[in-house]
């Protein structure tokens, strides 16, 4: 059996089955991973509070081919004005879907961990979210650490999700949220 200690950014949890999730964690060491969090959508779960969306945390992960299960969690930093900003709230999970959309699992890419992770503390200790400059900026940013290039005219919000765009080749379902709070 394989073990791995990986610290991480939880990007995406689905439910699976009657109380497991599958979370989908960029990590600083392995990229993007899925694990298998048995058991954690019970009351008596005492991992459930370290497995806060967004947050950043220390796991460990048994087994190998197909899902690693989670096997320990440690809480390193959960940001609080996210949950309780609605307008932080879309700005992360818009950065949350950039991440999910433009990195292939398992490619390690220490930069975007911490270019995600900066993003993040920036956003929580901003008094307030003026326009698109934040999410744009790391968009951009997040384009050139992958090896995407940046647009030579980013001007405006549409041109810089119109790049974004044209690199996933679909459409970003946070954008749309994103227009309904502003």
């Amino acid at each position: 059996m394989k073990y791995k200690k990986l610290t991480g950014i939880i990007l995406k949890k689905q439910n699976y089955r009657e109380a497991d999730q599958i979370l989908t964690l960029w990590t600083k060491q392995a990229g993007k991973v899925r694990a298998l969090a048995r058991g954690v959508r019970l009351l008596k779960s005492k991992l459930n509070f370290c497995l806060a969306d967004l947050g950043i945390c220390e796991i460990d992960l048994a087994g190998h081919h197909g899902l690693a299960t989670l096997i320990g969690v440690k809480s390193i930093r959960q940001f609080g004005s996210l949950r309780e900003d609605l307008k932080k709230a879309a700005v992360a999970f818009y950065a949350a879907e950039l991440m999910l959309k433009m990195t292939a699992d398992e490619h390690p890419n220490e930069q975007a961990f911490e270019l995600l992770k900066n993003f993040l503390q920036e956003l929580d200790k901003a008094e307030q979210i003026h326009g698109h400059d934040l999410i744009d900026n790391f968009a951009l940013n997040l384009a050139q650490d992958l090896g995407f290039g940046s647009p030579k005219q980013a001007q405006s919000h549409s041109a810089v999700v119109d790049f974004v765009e044209s690199i996933l080749d679909r459409h970003l379902k946070s954008e749309e949220f994103m227009l309904i709070i502003n």
